[in-house]
């Protein structure tokens, strides 16, 4: 398989045992227009019931721009278009920080399964689009505190759950 593909495939399905280890739905939406993954769960009250997405992106380590506080990604306006703004389904993108090399992806042990590196996640909701007329791209800052982790995951769901009118 082409190594940036690889990387993509790994990168959601890092994602996906992080959301099956909290408990979630998972569903690859076909086409992927903006979104790779929609995160869902069963709640036995119905109006609980709420779904958010996610666009993954995975970097090499040390392939990136990284600031102190955070990970500088670029985005095409069409890609922050489609996280920008208040949606009725919340939006997440996620980044994923993978190893250099397919190799160094997984351990499996007896006792145990590594994933390597790590996951964060940055909400563009309050975000505008940009105002200048002809520009391509927009950066975007992903803090390194926000870790993705199975704590988070539930807190999303929590906040989709509170906007929701009963």
């Amino acid at each position: 398989m082409e190594l940036n593909n690889h990387q993509g495939w790994y990168g959601e399905t890092f994602v996906a045992a992080i959301a099956a280890a909290a408990g979630f739905q998972v569903a690859v939406p076909y086409p992927d227009i903006g979104k790779d993954l929609i995160l869902g769960r069963d709640h036995e009250v119905p109006e609980l019931d709420v779904q958010i997405a996610l666009q993954v992106k995975t970097r090499r380590v040390g392939e990136f721009d990284r600031t102190g506080s955070g990970f500088r990604i670029t985005l095409s306006i069409e890609q922050f278009r489609r996280l920008c703004g208040r949606r009725q389904v919340p939006c997440f993108l996620v980044l994923v920080v993978v190893p250099p090399t397919p190799a160094a992806y997984i351990e499996v042990l007896e006792r145990e399964l590594v994933l390597r590196h790590s996951a964060y996640w940055v909400s563009l909701a309050e975000r505008p689009l940009p105002s200048q007329q002809g520009q391509k791209s927009v950066t975007v800052t992903v803090p390194r505190d926000n870790l993705l982790t199975v704590d988070v995951l539930r807190g999303f769901f929590d906040r989709a759950c509170e906007e929701v009118p009963v």
